[in-house]
């Protein structure tokens, strides 16, 4: 017995066929994404290890901000970067990141956000996001800012050639 399209138990599926070379086109903007965090990622290590070694980094100089302004925002920035590498000792390769999302990680993503939005509004924090956050805990950082200021999900774009200078 088949089954009609007025059929409310009947399920649409729908199917996208791409050819190879989208394929591997795809492929190719993944490993590009990869290499871009693994950079990021050990460009946060750096500037942590320079942390615990009693050097705090001026990470956005911005003539808006004073001294005591973007050492602030250093610090949050900072905190961020800490959260990041830590969920790398939890999470194995290709898996969910909730890096931000998670528990108290959360609380501190906000936190870092409204310090970050009250000194810089929103093109502070697109811009802390985009240059300095890896690019595989960008969306979900940018979830976590939800409710600050005007900050959208859609702010992020998800192109890959988008993230990181």
């Amino acid at each position: 017995m088949s089954q009609s399209s007025h059929d409310p138990d009947a399920v649409s599926v729908e199917i996208e066929v791409i050819t190879d070379d989208d394929y591997q086109q795809t492929l190719a903007e993944q490993k590009h994404l990869a290499e871009q965090d693994k950079k990021a990622r050990e460009q946060a290590r750096q500037i942590l290890q320079r942390y615990d070694q009693g050097f705090t980094p001026n990470l956005i100089q911005d003539i808006r901000l004073s001294a005591f302004d973007s050492l602030t925002v250093s610090r949050a920035i900072m905190q961020l970067l800490r959260l990041s590498l830590a969920e790398d000792e939890s999470c194995a390769v290709g898996e969910p990141r909730l890096t931000y999302t998670r528990g108290r990680n959360f609380a501190i993503a906000q936190q870092c956000g409204q310090i970050l939005y009250q000194l810089g509004g929103m093109p502070l924090m697109e811009r802390v996001l985009t240059r300095l956050i890896p690019p595989f805990d960008q969306e979900n950082l940018s979830q976590s800012w939800q409710n600050i200021g005007t900050w959208s999900v859609a702010v992020i774009d998800p192109s890959p050639t988008a993230r990181l200078p």
